[in-house]
């Protein structure tokens, strides 16, 4: 079943010094594993890539800094960042007040995946600095983050979208892969599990795979963090 989650009413967990962690999939996803990272100013969190999965940041408030192999980059609010399986890196608060992340793993952890993943060890790019792609038929603009115009993988496809104030997407679903929404900016309703709901910025939606889901502007200029795991997907309308 699809499912709202307000983050500010996760239960948080020590990750490391200065660092909490709360699952937005939990046991629901079975594609993608995401969460939430909050890191006090100074805080670093140091991991790897897991073998088989791609790894995804976006900075949703603060200032952070991803370092791995090859030089840090600093990730400014609505920067996302791209990880290689097996990549060494430190994540970490660059900035003077709390810095709020999305994580994302595609697939999670020991998941079996024959989709060929991210090769280019970390990269970033900030939502004012990447091209907007207008699909006019459509009343929506897209900013591509990993897709075979941006950073290249199968695992998944991310990218930000931005609604006309008429927008509708109407019920649909994906037999073959799992969709995450976060909401930026505006209010957007949602039709999850049949009913109708109203998210806006500190909420997300998730979706399995068959999932039916819908969605339309409800107030403002609204954009959206989505994703849809793995990045080769169907859609099926009605």
């Amino acid at each position: 079943m699809g499912k709202v989650v307000t983050f500010a009413s996760l239960q948080y967990q020590p990750a490391a010094t200065g660092v909490t962690t709360a699952a937005i999939t939990g046991g629901d996803g079975k594609e993608m594993q995401a969460e939430v990272i909050r890191l006090a100013p100074g805080a670093k969190l140091a991991a790897a890539v897991p073998a088989g999965s791609d790894r995804y940041f976006f900075t949703l408030t603060g200032d952070a800094t991803v370092a791995g192999g090859d030089g840090a980059r600093r990730m400014p609010a609505e920067t996302f960042a791209t990880l290689q399986e097996g990549t060494q890196f430190t994540l970490e608060n660059s900035g003077k007040a709390e810095a709020e992340l999305i994580s994302v793993l595609a697939p999670p952890p020991g998941k079996s995946n024959a989709h060929p993943g991210f090769k280019g060890d970390i990269t970033v790019a900030e939502r004012g600095k990447q091209p907007v792609v207008n699909i006019a038929d459509a009343g929506k603009r897209r900013i591509y983050f990993v897709d075979k115009s941006a950073a290249a993988s199968e695992r998944a496809h991310a990218m930000i979208v931005m609604y006309e104030q008429e927008t509708v997407t109407n019920l649909h679903m994906h037999p073959n892969a799992e969709s995450m929404f976060v909401v930026l900016t505006g209010k957007v309703r949602f039709t999850v599990n049949g009913e109708d709901v109203v998210l806006e910025r500190g909420q997300a939606t998730h979706f399995p795979a068959h999932d039916r889901h819908g969605l339309r502007v409800a107030e403002g200029n609204v954009s959206f963090l989505e994703f849809h795991i793995p990045g080769a997907y169907t859609t099926v309308r009605g």
